[in-house]
């Protein structure tokens, strides 16, 4: 009698041949979407850090006295954001120029930048999968 217990219990514990494949199965979805929306919000970062840099550099442009238009400025702005392959259109970017020595010139970046990856997921969070920018350099006129 007491062996048929002690054979009983040890069929009733033996079946966790598959628990490591069950706890694979359970964890590596969501260690991927973790390491995809890392990824994906790295990427936004940069996107930030380059338009910024972009502004910086138009706003630059601006303020040194070498009459540069606003349209070399767009020109500047631009090119330096395709280089991360971000493309503005010349409606993202303001300008309001100082009109003499030493006054102020602002350079403003609008841009919407669409999460790819964990887009979805964060559009069911909150309704929208993108990221709005509104990036403000400001120089004094040299």
């Amino acid at each position: 009698m007491k062996r048929s217990i002690k054979s009983l219990l040890l069929r009733l514990r033996g079946g966790r041949r598959g628990q490591a494949l069950v706890e694979f199965a359970i964890t590596v979805p969501l260690l991927l979407i973790l390491l995809i929306g890392i990824v994906d919000f790295a990427r936004a970062w940069n996107v930030y850090q380059v338009l910024t840099d972009a502004g910086r550099e138009g706003t630059r442009l601006a303020v040194v006295d070498n009459g540069s238009t606003t349209a070399e400025v767009r020109t500047v702005i631009k090119t330096a954001a395709a280089r991360a392959g971000i493309l503005l259109q010349d409606t993202d970017i303001t300008i309001d120029e100082a009109t003499g020595r030493g006054e102020p010139t602002t350079v403003t970046i609008s841009y919407a930048h669409e999460l790819k990856f964990i887009g979805g997921l964060f559009g069911v969070l909150t309704g929208d999968n993108t990221l709005d920018y509104t990036i403000v350099s400001t120089m004094r006129r040299e």
